[in-house]
């Protein structure tokens, strides 16, 4: 197993066209929670949203190289329940519409050395002019027979002589992040408010407004500190195909070791978190070989620690001893299901930014 070194987004045609795609987009209006158990007016509903409050980021300098990641938020879960605002009773699938329709955000940092986007199922999304919206691939609507379209209509204030598709639930986890885009202006705006986000339909934003992700208070603290990362295999020895299946078989210790070089290295508080594309699950990555995949899991542990540690979640670092940083941790191998004889490997990537 190898672990990576990574540091630190003319004129009748368009309005007849605009019309039909305005119309579609109507269709869909998404509040936190689940279905409505009492009917009530949709059209006075509150929208709600989510605000993440960045603080300051500590940059270094080789953190400034294009595509070096600079900050990510928590993978956030939201539960909205999505009803048929405008009566269409067509079924419909939820998107995230990257900024605001004015495009604040996009202008603010066009010209900056920084780049904001989502993370979403894995992909990273970054926010520029004109981004296309994210298709979670989920149904927010679905239609339904005349007598359950009356009923849906009823639960959320509209006419029964209407008809309204059938609700649904959906839950989206998703993540924020900046990067250096590795040339531009240092950013200095702060304090202000944007939209990362808000959730539709295919056609559009729903005039009426909708859930939405916000992120405030960016700033960036340039300091001098260099990190170096040793690179290093771990070699996790030999096993039978006959032992024990899901339990850890032998821990393998290693050392992720880190020096650094510069003025403000001491006084500087690092965290990161374990990321890889051969994950099984949260805590469980499998093997590179098509033979061996699913049927060999390898696990990360604490030094004298039983649990493993969960990949892309924040880890802090211990504090620097001087000009190096020393994190000491286990590698557990387990059999999944029964193996074939043969080799495996798998690759751990650490990603590392100030604090």
């Amino acid at each position: 197993m190898s672990i990576l070194r990574v540091l630190f987004l003319q004129s009748c045609l368009v309005f007849c066209l605009s019309l039909v795609a305005i119309q579609h987009s109507w269709a869909l209006r998404c509040l936190e929670g689940g279905v409505a158990t009492t009917p009530f007016n949709i059209d006075t509903a509150r929208n709600t949203s989510h605000t993440t409050y960045v603080g300051p980021i500590r940059v270094i300098d080789s953190d400034q190289a294009a595509g070096k990641m600079l900050w990510q938020s928590p993978t956030y879960s939201t539960t909205l329940t999505c009803y048929d605002d405008y009566q269409t009773n067509r079924a419909e699938y939820l998107y995230l519409y990257p900024d605001d329709q004015y495009s604040q955000l996009t202008a603010a940092f066009a010209n900056s050395n920084l780049i904001v986007g989502i993370k979403y199922e894995g992909r990273e999304y970054e926010i520029h002019n004109n981004y296309a919206a994210i298709a979670t691939g989920q149904l927010a609507l679905i239609s339904t027979s005349s007598t359950a379209a009356k009923s849906n209509c009823r639960l959320i204030g509209k006419p029964t002589t209407s008809s309204c598709a059938t609700p649904q639930t959906v839950t989206i986890q998703y993540s924020l992040f900046i990067k250096s885009r590795g040339s531009g202006k240092k950013y200095n705006a702060g304090t202000r408010n944007f939209t990362m986000f808000q959730v539709d339909g295919a056609g559009g934003r729903n005039r009426n407004g909708n859930f939405q992700e916000l992120i405030s208070n960016i700033q960036v603290n340039y300091i001098d500190c260099v990190p170096i990362f040793n690179v290093q295999d771990v070699n996790l020895g030999r096993y039978s195909p006959d032992q024990d299946i899901n339990k850890i078989l032998r821990r393998t210790p290693f050392t992720l070791e880190m020096n650094m070089t510069g003025k403000d290295c001491a006084s500087s508080v690092f965290t990161g978190r374990w990321s890889s594309n051969q994950m099984l699950n949260n805590t469980t990555l499998t093997a590179a070989e098509t033979n061996m995949r699913n049927k060999v899991g390898i696990r990360i542990f604490d030094t004298n620690k039983t649990t493993p540690i969960a990949f892309d979640q924040d880890i802090n670092f211990v504090k620097p001893q001087g000009n190096s940083i020393r994190q000491n941790y286990d590698a557990g191998v387990l059999f999944l299901s029964k193996p074939p004889a043969g080799k495996f490997t798998s690759t751990l990537n650490y990603e590392v930014w100030l604090k």
